[in-house]
Protein backbone atom coordinates (compact mmCIF):
# COMPACT_ATOMS: atom_id res chain seq x y z
CA UNK A 1 0.00 0.00 0.00
CA UNK A 2 2.59 2.43 0.48
CA UNK A 3 4.66 2.09 -2.46
CA UNK A 4 1.38 3.12 -3.85
CA UNK A 5 0.49 5.95 -2.29
CA UNK A 6 4.23 7.31 -2.87
CA UNK A 7 3.57 6.80 -6.11
CA UNK A 8 0.53 8.69 -6.61
CA UNK A 9 2.54 11.49 -4.39
CA UNK A 10 4.57 11.97 -7.03
CA UNK A 11 2.37 11.80 -9.80
CA UNK A 12 0.07 14.19 -7.94
CA UNK A 13 3.69 16.67 -7.44
CA UNK A 14 4.48 16.68 -10.94
CA UNK A 15 1.15 17.63 -12.12
CA UNK A 16 1.07 20.60 -9.51
CA UNK A 17 4.56 21.91 -10.88
CA UNK A 18 3.47 21.10 -14.81
CA UNK A 19 -0.48 23.40 -14.36
CA UNK A 20 1.89 25.99 -11.66
CA UNK A 21 3.99 27.57 -14.57
CA UNK A 22 3.88 31.31 -14.22
CA UNK A 23 4.44 33.24 -17.27
CA UNK A 24 2.47 35.66 -19.76
CA UNK A 25 0.08 33.96 -21.67
CA UNK A 26 -1.95 36.93 -23.69
CA UNK A 27 -1.69 41.23 -23.52
CA UNK A 28 -4.02 43.75 -24.64
CA UNK A 29 -2.98 47.10 -26.23
CA UNK A 30 -4.27 50.39 -26.79
CA UNK A 31 -3.14 51.70 -30.27
CA UNK A 32 -3.03 55.54 -30.66
CA UNK A 33 -3.52 56.56 -34.29
CA UNK A 34 -5.17 53.74 -36.46
CA UNK A 35 -7.21 54.86 -39.08
CA UNK A 36 -7.07 52.35 -41.96
CA UNK A 37 -6.85 48.85 -42.50
CA UNK A 38 -3.49 49.12 -44.10
CA UNK A 39 -2.31 50.80 -40.45
CA UNK A 40 -3.62 48.01 -38.59
CA UNK A 41 -1.59 45.50 -41.06
CA UNK A 42 1.31 46.95 -40.44
CA UNK A 43 1.20 47.25 -36.63
CA UNK A 44 0.00 43.53 -36.73
CA UNK A 45 3.00 42.58 -39.03
CA UNK A 46 5.09 43.66 -36.64
CA UNK A 47 4.05 42.27 -33.78
CA UNK A 48 3.66 39.17 -35.19
CA UNK A 49 7.25 39.38 -36.28
CA UNK A 50 8.35 38.84 -32.54
CA UNK A 51 9.37 35.16 -31.46
CA UNK A 52 7.44 35.12 -28.60
CA UNK A 53 4.34 35.74 -30.36
CA UNK A 54 1.70 33.36 -31.53
CA UNK A 55 -0.96 35.56 -32.57
CA UNK A 56 -1.67 39.32 -32.91
CA UNK A 57 -5.70 40.30 -33.80
CA UNK A 58 -6.33 44.16 -34.60
CA UNK A 59 -9.45 45.18 -34.56
CA UNK A 60 -9.23 48.81 -36.15
CA UNK A 61 -13.03 49.96 -34.49
CA UNK A 62 -11.55 50.19 -31.11
CA UNK A 63 -7.79 50.51 -32.15
CA UNK A 64 -7.02 47.35 -29.66
CA UNK A 65 -4.39 45.18 -29.74
CA UNK A 66 -4.58 41.39 -28.64
CA UNK A 67 -1.79 39.65 -28.82
CA UNK A 68 -1.33 35.78 -27.61
CA UNK A 69 1.67 34.58 -26.52
CA UNK A 70 3.89 31.20 -27.29
CA UNK A 71 4.09 29.00 -24.48
CA UNK A 72 7.44 28.75 -22.72
CA UNK A 73 8.92 31.31 -24.58
CA UNK A 74 10.55 34.65 -22.88
CA UNK A 75 8.16 37.60 -23.51
CA UNK A 76 9.48 41.48 -23.57
CA UNK A 77 6.66 43.60 -22.80
CA UNK A 78 9.40 46.32 -24.17
CA UNK A 79 9.52 44.42 -27.47
CA UNK A 80 5.77 44.70 -27.79
CA UNK A 81 5.42 48.07 -27.36
CA UNK A 82 8.95 48.95 -29.69
CA UNK A 83 6.99 47.03 -32.67
CA UNK A 84 4.17 49.15 -32.47
CA UNK A 85 6.53 52.14 -32.58
CA UNK A 86 8.50 50.81 -35.33
CA UNK A 87 4.92 50.77 -37.35
CA UNK A 88 4.76 54.15 -36.69
CA UNK A 89 2.07 54.37 -33.71
CA UNK A 90 2.39 54.64 -30.14
CA UNK A 91 1.01 52.58 -27.39
CA UNK A 92 -2.05 54.14 -25.68
CA UNK A 93 -2.32 51.44 -22.59
CA UNK A 94 -0.72 48.10 -21.91
CA UNK A 95 -2.34 44.87 -20.47
CA UNK A 96 -0.96 41.87 -20.07
CA UNK A 97 -2.25 38.34 -18.33
CA UNK A 98 0.42 37.06 -16.45
CA UNK A 99 -0.56 33.20 -14.55
CA UNK A 100 0.72 33.90 -10.99
CA UNK A 101 1.15 30.96 -8.10
CA UNK A 102 0.42 32.14 -5.06
CA UNK A 103 2.28 35.38 -5.04
CA UNK A 104 1.94 37.43 -1.70
CA UNK A 105 2.20 41.42 -2.86
CA UNK A 106 2.46 44.20 -0.85
CA UNK A 107 3.16 48.19 -2.39
CA UNK A 108 6.50 48.01 -4.26
CA UNK A 109 6.96 44.46 -3.87
CA UNK A 110 8.57 43.22 -6.83
CA UNK A 111 8.79 39.76 -9.11
CA UNK A 112 11.22 38.67 -11.67
CA UNK A 113 10.72 36.95 -14.83
CA UNK A 114 13.08 35.84 -17.24
CA UNK A 115 15.56 38.36 -15.89
CA UNK A 116 13.12 41.59 -15.88
CA UNK A 117 11.66 42.88 -12.73
CA UNK A 118 7.87 44.37 -11.92
CA UNK A 119 7.33 46.26 -9.17
CA UNK A 120 3.70 46.59 -7.88
CA UNK A 121 2.22 50.30 -7.37
CA UNK A 122 -0.99 50.90 -5.03
CA UNK A 123 -1.50 47.47 -5.78
CA UNK A 124 -5.62 46.52 -4.96
CA UNK A 125 -5.60 43.12 -3.90
CA UNK A 126 -2.35 40.79 -2.03
CA UNK A 127 -2.62 37.29 -3.21
CA UNK A 128 -1.99 36.82 -6.84
CA UNK A 129 -3.08 32.94 -8.06
CA UNK A 130 -3.81 31.92 -11.29
CA UNK A 131 -4.51 34.32 -14.47
CA UNK A 132 -4.18 38.19 -13.34
CA UNK A 133 -4.26 40.90 -15.52
CA UNK A 134 -1.37 43.72 -14.94
CA UNK A 135 -2.01 47.12 -16.21
CA UNK A 136 1.76 48.74 -17.26
CA UNK A 137 2.41 52.24 -15.97
CA UNK A 138 5.60 52.96 -17.57
CA UNK A 139 6.28 55.86 -19.99
CA UNK A 140 6.34 54.53 -23.15
CA UNK A 141 3.68 51.56 -22.30
CA UNK A 142 0.17 54.00 -21.40
CA UNK A 143 -0.81 57.29 -22.31
CA UNK A 144 0.62 60.43 -21.05
CA UNK A 145 -2.28 61.49 -18.83
CA UNK A 146 -1.83 57.93 -17.54
CA UNK A 147 1.72 58.28 -16.99
CA UNK A 148 1.55 61.79 -15.28
CA UNK A 149 -0.57 60.59 -12.61
CA UNK A 150 1.52 57.61 -11.85
CA UNK A 151 4.88 59.62 -12.43
CA UNK A 152 5.41 60.78 -9.03
CA UNK A 153 4.62 57.18 -7.49
CA UNK A 154 7.21 55.46 -9.96
CA UNK A 155 10.12 57.99 -9.16
CA UNK A 156 9.44 57.46 -5.19
CA UNK A 157 9.90 53.64 -6.48
CA UNK A 158 12.64 54.01 -8.25
CA UNK A 159 14.50 55.89 -5.13
CA UNK A 160 13.87 52.97 -2.71
CA UNK A 161 14.95 50.47 -5.86
CA UNK A 162 17.75 48.24 -4.99
CA UNK A 163 17.55 46.50 -8.13
CA UNK A 164 20.41 44.87 -10.62
CA UNK A 165 17.58 44.42 -13.45
CA UNK A 166 18.30 46.16 -15.79
CA UNK A 167 14.69 46.55 -17.22
CA UNK A 168 11.95 47.51 -14.21
CA UNK A 169 8.38 47.81 -15.26
CA UNK A 170 6.14 49.09 -12.78
CA UNK A 171 2.30 47.47 -12.71
CA UNK A 172 -0.78 47.58 -10.96
CA UNK A 173 -3.82 45.58 -11.27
Amino acid sequence: MRPFLFLYNLFFLCCITTIAHSQFVSATLGINGLTCSMCSYAVQTEIERLSFVEQANLDLNTNIAKVTFKPDQKVSIKELADAVSKAGFSVGYTEADYIFDQLSISNQSTFTYQGEEYQFIKPSQFLLNGRTTLKFLDKKLTSKKTYSFWAPLIKESLKQTNSSSQIIYHVTL
